[in-house]
């Protein structure tokens, strides 16, 4: 009995030396979320481009019209609609904006501004910058939580202008075509891509009448 009473009084020390460790703290960089949701508090820094000019009249995937003059951004996962500070980590200069869209779709990259947004932080020659984003508000609705869509890849290609020639002969028939650049293996190359939707059934009817237009099916992909 008298050893169990000493084995006891051994441990405690060490049980209660761990009751009093600080918690861990929370990195600033990390993501923040709470049941789905992406809060404020949230931040990430890394390379931002811009992007706009070809896109401008075309349909964000927010659904709204993009404007290469309105304060927007593009952004791989943060909830549309979300309000961030792009701050330019080299010359101080900030800019508030919306996300309505999605990409950037080059490797390494963070943040696609508009050109108006890239312009009010001076980023306009370089074409690309490091800065830090600052979510500072973000919509608090069921349609908060990032929804994954489809797209219909029609073609991806090395030489920028093949992939300009596809997108113009599919804009004919289809409303959102695009031209999304990609990094592979150290090689830009041009995706074109078709629309974006909820539902694959949607993405699949898109993907056989293409077949009509090229000759062959595009390829779905969850976005």
């Amino acid at each position: 009995m008298k050893r169990r009473n000493l084995q006891i009084l051994m441990v405690l020390p060490f049980l209660f030396s761990c009751a009093l460790l600080p918690k861990k703290s929370i990195q600033k960089d990390s993501l923040y979320k709470k049941e789905g949701y992406i809060t404020e508090g949230y931040s990430q820094v890394g390379i931002a481009s811009w992007y706009g000019i070809e896109e401008h009249n075309r349909q964000a995937a927010s659904g709204e019209r993009f404007s290469m003059h309105a304060y927007t951004a593009a952004h791989k996962t943060l909830p549309l609609g979300t309000m961030v500070r792009v701050t330019n980590l080299e010359n101080g200069k900030d800019v508030i904006v919306k996300i309505n869209d999605r990409g950037p779709f080059v490797e390494g990259r963070i943040i696609d501004l508009s050109y108006a947004a890239a312009k009010a932080i001076d980023m306009i020659r370089d074409g690309t910058v490091k800065v830090k984003i600052e979510v500072i508000s973000s919509p608090q609705r069921e349609g908060n939580y990032f929804e994954p869509l489809y797209t219909v890849q029609a073609g991806s290609f090395v030489h920028r202008q093949n992939a300009i020639n596809l997108r113009e002969r599919l804009a004919n028939r289809w409303n959102d075509v695009r031209v999304e650049p990609i990094e592979i293996g150290g090689d830009i190359h041009y995706r074109v891509r078709i629309g974006r939707f909820k539902k694959r059934e949607d993405a699949e009817k898109v993907s056989s009448k293409l077949k009509e237009e090229i000759g062959y099916r595009g390829k779905v992909i969850l976005e």
